[in-house]
């Protein structure tokens, strides 16, 4: 009880003093002056659950004002509301995804590469070795292999598109293709 004493003698010329300002601070952010009122009454009440330590702040005012911001940032995230998606305007699942159905041209686009790069995006990306335990079969820096790696995925793209006519759209890097037969 000393510190709910301490806290009300030294909270009450303070709160007095600084009520209108923060309430006027509350309601320019919420445009609603009841919404204003229980956020300060809340603010407050946080204030007082901080009794032991709150008096003894350097910038009590500073303190408070952090508390309103984090108190309005809850009640807009507490209040957002979420519309459910027509049917209508849901994307229908259209069966495999383009990037999947490149598959049967992937091994033919691998073959046209040079052999060491083929190799390079066999292990890495097909059969997820450690890109380290590469890098020291080969003799190479972590980054030295990286960059490599980055020029051979780069070579793939380009023999994709040119021997899978790949195109992009802005939701997928693979929209369509032409299937190799």
């Amino acid at each position: 009880m000393p510190a709910i004493k301490a806290f009300n003698t030294c909270m009450t010329p303070f709160w007095l003093q600084h009520q209108a300002e923060l309430y006027h601070f509350l309601l320019a952010k919420t445009a609603d002056p009841d919404k204003a009122a229980d956020l300060l009454q809340e603010l407050f009440l946080k204030a007082r659950a901080n009794a032991e330590t709150f008096c003894e702040m350097d910038y009590p005012l500073s303190w408070l004002y952090r508390a309103a911001r984090n108190l309005l940032i809850d009640e807009h995230r507490l209040g957002k509301t979420f519309v459910e998606i027509p049917a209508e305007l849901t994307r229908e699942d259209t069966g495999d995804e383009p990037v999947s159905l490149l598959a049967p041209c992937l091994p033919e686009t691998l073959q046209a590469l040079p052999a060491d790069t083929a190799w390079l995006i066999e292990q890495c990306d097909i059969s997820r070795r450690p890109q380290q335990e590469i890098a020291d079969e080969l003799n190479l820096t972590l980054s030295a292999l990286k960059s490599r790696l980055l020029r051979a995925r780069l070579s793939l793209k380009e023999k994709l598109v040119e021997l899978c006519g790949i195109e992009a759209d802005e939701t997928s890097p693979v929209c369509c293709h032409k299937k190799m037969h």
